[in-house]
């Protein structure tokens, strides 16, 4: 190894990540010459930092490195514009940055848009997976937990009181003058006490799109439901009880809900079970071939990115065995 690039993001635990970084560096120094680069991604979205953010992160980098002993090892810590409006030209960016030289990459465990997997099939591309180690360092991942309850703004109150208006009246009576005037009353002490816990950000025009798609995903949330029911229902009533259990990995979308409604929507499919989230992976138990198969060709995953407006995720094989 000649290069050592280790990308920084602001999330996780920076202190462990860093010496980590230090102490492989170092050891491989021992051996040849070995220049441990501190990436840290310019950029806006995903694990891209806006500049000023960037400027201080390293600063911190830098203060964390002065503290360790780098004995042959050298270190420098470089600020990297990547720009891109999405995932993939963010990614390209990075990638584009690497050495020429062999290189051994390591990522945070916190990364979410630079993963081993999105960054090794970039590497592919670039016909350079072979010339390029990547990795994640083995440090605990901190996890960032949401406020309980968030700023209270305009659009959080309007949209409380706006479905909480229209709950009230699908119980009631539209056309009652009386339900329409408890209805407003109801509706504004409802948002005036949990319009700060009920909406992580404030509802867009965006988010309108996003309702609408959602209602239109309801119906084939139910179809695959009663449809996973039938299926099942056979296969207990078959005589040779033809399951076939196994496990299979799902890919996950970006996004914390769409991973939410994902393996959620997964769970409540009859026959299959979300039973853990690995990586940028959902691990899900199927039942049957049939079960397996259709996570397999990702409808429910698209299904689920028409939704949220994120880009579907690409089916992936199998990998486990049965499980008895």
């Amino acid at each position: 190894m000649s290069d050592l690039v280790v990308v920084v993001g602001e999330r996780g635990r920076l202190r462990d990540y860093v010496r980590y970084a230090v102490r492989e560096g170092r050891d491989a120094a021992q051996e040849t010459t070995v220049t441990a680069r501190f990436v840290v991604p310019v950029g806006r979205g995903g694990d891209t930092l806006p500049r000023p953010t960037a400027a201080t992160l390293a600063e911190r980098v830098e203060a964390i490195v002065g503290r360790e002993s780098l004995g042959r090892l050298t270190v420098e810590t470089v600020l990297h514009p990547t720009p891109g409006t999405d995932p993939e030209a963010r990614l390209e960016a990075l990638v584009g940055a690497l050495p020429e030289t062999p290189t051994r990459l390591l990522l945070s465990p916190a990364f979410e848009e630079f993963t081993p997997a999105a960054v090794s099939e970039a590497l592919a591309t670039r016909e350079r997976a072979d010339s390029v180690t990547v990795e994640r360092a083995p440090v605990e991942r901190r996890v960032l937990r949401p406020p309980l309850a968030f700023e209270r703004s305009p659009g959080r109150l309007a949209a409380t009181f706006g479905v909480s208006f229209a709950f009230y009246l699908a119980l009631g009576d539209p056309t009652d003058p009386f339900d329409l005037a408890t209805g407003v009353l109801a509706a504004a002490v409802v948002a005036a006490l949990l319009s700060r816990v009920v909406l992580e950000s404030t509802p867009t025009p965006a988010s309108l799109g996003r309702v609408a798609r959602a209602v239109l995903f309801l119906p084939y949330l139910l179809y695959a439901i009663v449809r996973a029911n039938l299926a099942m229902a056979v296969v207990v009533l078959h005589p040779r009880l033809p399951i076939d259990p196994s496990v299979v990995r799902v890919p996950a979308p970006e996004g914390r809900v769409a991973r939410a409604l994902l393996a959620n929507s997964i769970t409540l499919t009859p026959g299959t079970l979300t039973v853990d989230v690995v990586d940028d992976e959902l691990v899900v138990h199927a039942l049957t071939a049939e079960t397996r198969a259709e996570l397999e060709a990702g409808g429910l995953a698209r299904a689920v990115a028409f939704v949220t407006g994120e880009p579907a995720p690409t089916p992936t094989v199998p990998v486990g065995g049965e499980t008895g």
